[in-house]
């Protein structure tokens, strides 16, 4: 157990790492392509543990204390881990069956080992049979395989992070290989395939040739298409990693150049051995199979191929899960090609609509309180009834009628007692409520803006269908019929319209337009000019519509999602004015990192002048967006339904 002093030292440690990690989010993002991926540091760790259903990377705190490392060192460690991590979730399933698509070469090889059983006499020998020969080459080509992809992510690295090519930064990384047995000594006891495909690596390294074995020529000296076998395979993976590729390309090499060689050098260590009498000895602890490197696995941080492999299952059950509910909900889908939705389309668009579940069932809990509260009857003084304590302001209002009673000795029809009856009515709420989300697409919408983005109006689009179809459920005891419409626009140099406020009844069109608003999100449409979008929309505003605003009969909200201030911020201003005049909400969310001159104009534009803020600066933590969009749907919701 930690005493008092450290736990606090190891907490300081723990906030400082995860504050530097949120300054490097956008470098994170660009090396693994996941937005929504968090990274936690954990005191009782030594090695790295990635979640994949949390999508969480949990870092070895402790060993990143013990060792002593620079943010530099852990952010190498950090790339190292997850440099295949974007090819996993490409092709994840190439991954976990792998050994399938190997299987030939793994026949071959067993066949070739069950052919020397078999000449050596010992086919009857239980630790010799079939199965357990095949199980042992398969693992010796997946620990093949398993080598060149830590090669691969090596190269990744030092080709997505220069930095680390430095003369310093190199050497702490060539200290830490080191420090758990990877070095050149380490190949010398071990059998010459195993040797051979570690050593890429080592070459790397050093910058020396190991020696396999003297009793044949040097395995690194083969040339391929008159280039050294290692500058060939170098050549080809840099190659690959500039072009984004992944395994699909990088197996076909290896197999075409490498594996040959591998499989050569492995046959000579077969032929070497020497058989004998071994039943009930597990074909693992032969020679042959041993690794003697001096590697120490304990003290590697990395995940082991084992641990690999479940990291990848569990991706894999989490994709065919979604894939599962995908294909369902394709059975019973609407043809959407008359409108331009693809299948992929559809799976992107299905992506993002699980994502957001947990949220979209909150909502769905938040309106059924909201109609419920709605529905409530209220309780109506009526005054100036003709029983009860008399009351002086009656009285006096009703002083003639009085002195009449007087002369006339009847006070009984007089409204001057105070006795209030409490008559039943009901809240008048809006015919209608329209909801605007008009959507930065400009180029400078980075891959988590978009992330972002998208999962906001995923979610939030899909709410209101579900509070729209809860108020026609409830039209009868609301005592009248309410519609809730949304729309969404895009806009960059340009602006238009991607989805509109009512299809007629089109259920595939609604449809369209709500995939479209996501999947088309893109950061394809030039500059941030909003003010002319914002104008188009008060523009469409006409006199009667106004007239309906104003008197409470309708309802118009427009949210607004930027990556930054407008580049017309007069223009804009104007229009939200415009629209506020016309009794419009509007609200605008600043999402990513932005300059002090950016904040500036935001605030200009969006805080100045108003009775309340009508703007609000999420930055750097576009993750929050959803939640915070959500929050304000919820306040203007109670402000119509609760407080009218």
């Amino acid at each position: 157990m930690f005493n008092e002093n450290e736990e606090a030292i190891i907490e300081k440690s723990k906030t400082h790492l995860e504050e530097f990690l949120k300054k490097e989010k956008r470098s994170l993002l660009t090396f693994t392509g996941d937005p929504n991926l968090m990274y936690i540091a954990d005191s009782e760790l030594e090695k790295f543990k990635l979640s994949p259903a949390e999508g969480i990377l949990y870092l070895p705190l402790a060993n990143f204390l013990d060792k002593k490392l620079d943010y530099n060192q852990i952010m190498w460690h950090i790339y190292y881990e997850l440099s295949l991590y974007p090819d996993w979730k490409k092709n994840t399933k190439e991954y976990v069956k792998r050994s399938r698509n190997w299987q030939k070469e793994i026949d071959s090889m067993t066949i070739y080992i069950l052919n020397k059983v078999r000449e050596e006499g010992l086919s009857k020998d239980e630790a010799y049979k079939p199965s357990i020969i095949s199980n042992y080459v398969k693992e010796e080509v997946l620990d093949f395989l398993h080598e060149l992809d830590r090669f691969t992510s090596f190269l990744r690295v030092l080709q997505m992070a220069p930095i680390y090519r430095d003369k310093e930064n190199f050497e702490k990384i060539v200290f830490y290989m080191e420090s758990i047995g990877k070095d050149i000594d380490s190949l010398s006891h071990l059998p010459m395939h195993r040797a051979f495909v570690k050593g890429f690596l080592l070459i790397e390294l050093y910058d020396k040739k190991p020696k396999i074995d003297r009793s044949i020529d040097n395995p690194f000296d083969n040339k391929i298409l008159g280039v050294r076998i290692f500058e060939f395979l170098y050549r080809k993976l840099i190659e690959n990693i500039n072009n984004e590729k992944g395994i699909i390309e990088r197996d076909p090499l290896i197999r075409s150049f490498i594996y040959p060689v591998f499989e050569n050098l492995w046959k000579i260590e077969i032929d070497k051995m020497e058989l004998e009498e071994s039943e009930g000895i597990d074909w693992e602890e032969k020679g042959v199979s041993k690794d003697d490197s001096g590697e120490k696995i304990d003290e590697q941080m990395e995940t082991t191929r084992d641990e690999e492999q479940e990291i990848l299952e569990e991706m894999l059950e989490k994709e065919e899960e979604l894939d599962l509910k995908f294909k369902n909900i394709l059975s019973e889908k609407i043809d959407l090609n008359s409108y331009g939705i693809t299948e992929d389309d559809q799976k992107l668009f299905y992506y993002y609509k699980n994502k957001m579940t947990k949220e979209r069932e909150e909502m769905k809990k938040f309106w059924r309180e909201l109609i419920g509260e709605a529905k409530k009857e209220v309780n109506v003084k009526k005054d100036k009834q003709t029983k009860g304590k008399l009351d002086i302001d009656s009285f006096i209002y009703s002083y003639p009628d009085f002195i009449e009673a007087e002369e006339k000795g009847n006070y009984k029809n007089l409204s001057i007692f105070n006795r209030y009856l409490l008559e039943s009515s009901y809240e008048i709420l809006p015919e209608k409520i329209e909801i605007s989300f008009v959507i930065d697409n400009s180029g400078s919408m980075d891959e988590s803006k978009i992330e972002a983005a998208r999962r906001t109006l995923a979610v939030t689009l899909l709410s209101i269908e579900d509070f729209n179809r809860y108020l026609k459920n409830s039209s009868e005891k609301l005592n009248q019929e309410i519609e809730v419409l949304s729309e969404t626009w895009f806009f960059g140099s340009d602006y238009y319209m991607v989805k509109e406020f009512d299809s007629k009844g089109i259920k595939s069109k609604d449809k369209s337009d709500v995939i479209h608003s996501i999947v088309d999100l893109n950061a394809s449409d030039g500059a941030t000019d909003d003010g002319s979008c914002l104008k188009e929309i008060s523009k469409s505003i006409s006199k009667n519509k106004e007239k309906k605003l104003k008197k409470g009969k309708e309802v118009k909200i427009i949210f607004e999602i930027t990556d930054g201030a407008s580049d017309f911020p007069g223009i804009t201003k104007e229009a939200i004015d415009e629209l506020l005049s016309k009794n419009v909400e509007v609200f605008g969310f600043q999402i990513g990192k932005n300059s002090k001159r950016n904040e500036e104009l935001f605030n200009y534009i969006w805080k100045e002048g108003y009775k309340r803020p009508r703007g609000i600066i999420i930055g750097e933590k576009v993750e929050k967006l959803p939640k915070e969009l959500l929050n304000l749907v919820r306040e203007n919701m109670n402000n119509i339904f609760r407080l009218r």
